[in-house]
């Protein structure tokens, strides 16, 4: 799951409900819950396609106890209004508005304000 999306690392844009279809997918067009349904879908599990449906997904761990692979959830737009993959050292993998698919560090700056501890293992 952590792997799949390395491919789209510079390579991609964020587009609000991208991933959804073939073509965004092929044009690396992904907002962050597209990409991560998108991750997991590479791995053959099924998730939600959106973060209300994703949140309820798998089991919520304590942020002390997140893994690489676990599902990251903050509050940007909305509650849980934003969603990456975990990929160990602070840091995860996903779909920014501002980068595409990039990897981020949520132990400061914007992301740390804006994590607000959901963690989700799948």
């Amino acid at each position: 799951v952590i792997n799949a999306g390395r491919k789209y690392i510079g390579n991609s844009v964020y587009v609000f409900g991208g991933g959804r279809t073939a073509s965004d997918i092929a044009q690396g067009r992904f907002d962050c819950s597209g990409f991560v349904h998108w991750a997991f879908s590479q791995a053959g599990i099924e998730i939600g396609r959106d973060t209300s449906s994703i949140k309820n997904d798998g089991r919520q761990v304590s942020a002390a106890n997140i893994q690489p692979g676990d599902l990251v959830f903050f509050d940007t737009y909305k509650k849980d209004g934003h969603v990456g993959i975990y990929i160990g050292d602070g840091k995860f993998i996903g779909s920014q508005s501002s980068t595409g698919v990039a990897i981020a560090d949520m132990t400061k700056g914007y992301w740390k304000t804006v994590f607000n501890g959901q963690v989700i293992r799948i």
